[in-house]
């Protein structure tokens, strides 16, 4: 029988393993927890645009409890063309969710990018199940989290659902791109939307981190985003040079 070890605080950047995390700046205690057993993930196919992501963020599979944004425990997938196979033993056996997503440097939770295991679908699983998920067509790309994380999520039912979308502006799939990028911003007739290389100067970025009398629009979008996290996300991107 084997013991896995689960702490709460580890390095960011390491191979994460038993990790919890902070929020703006609140440490948790150290704790550790051993189980006797735990499930095992076996992913394999391949994952598209892992290569975006900067150091400052880690692709991962990871387990979570209910309700939280840290994971319980998590393990970094490598970045690679071709993810052949990726296997993750000892899952905390009282996790409600098992996630392949995107970490901060603070290991909170950025972006999910599917769904391995959900316990409320499958609670008859025995502890030391193997999971298997197969991996190919998910696309790890930077700008595919932002859409189906952010702009799918909390902004195309008013930009793009109803037969007029606020301000003109399409964030639907297949849309939001090309109605950012480069495209002149109706609020504000100095700015682009989307900048490449200039989150600073994008109105996207300034909707989702700015509210007052001086903004321009009529609507507090920052009410959506508790934290940094996903507007540092949007930032990144953009600086980066906005990868589709």
């Amino acid at each position: 029988m084997k013991h896995i070890a689960v702490f709460a605080m580890m390095v960011a950047g390491l191979l994460l393993s038993g990790l919890s995390g902070c929020d703006d700046g609140e440490i948790r205690e150290e704790n550790e927890v051993f189980v006797d057993d735990g499930y095992v993930v076996k992913m394999n196919g391949s994952l598209k645009n892992m290569e975006e992501w900067s150091d400052k963020y880690q692709i991962v599979v990871a387990a979570f409890a209910a309700q939280d944004s840290y994971p319980l425990l998590a393990k970094a997938v490598p970045v690679s063309e071709r993810l052949q196979e990726f296997t993750f033993e000892g899952i905390n056996p009282n996790c409600e969710s098992i996630e392949l997503c995107v970490l901060n440097l603070i290991n909170k939770r950025v972006a999910t990018l599917a769904t391995i295991y959900n316990k409320s679908n499958e609670p008859n699983r025995k502890l030391a199940d193997t999971i298997c998920f197969k991996a190919d067509d998910v696309d790890a790309g930077m700008f595919a989290c932002i859409q189906n994380n952010i702009f799918t999520k909390r902004c195309a039912y008013c930009h793009g659902m109803g037969e007029t979308p606020a301000a003109g502006l399409y964030l639907t799939e297949g849309d939001s791109y090309k109605s950012l990028v480069g495209v002149a911003s109706s609020t504000i007739d100095s700015l682009k939307r989307v900048d490449p290389g200039h989150a600073e100067n994008s109105v996207l970025y300034k909707v989702l981190t700015e509210y007052g009398d001086s903004c321009g629009w009529h609507y507090n979008h920052t009410r959506f985003f508790y934290g940094s996290a996903m507007s540092n996300l949007v930032k990144e991107w953009i600086n980066q040079g906005v990868s589709q």
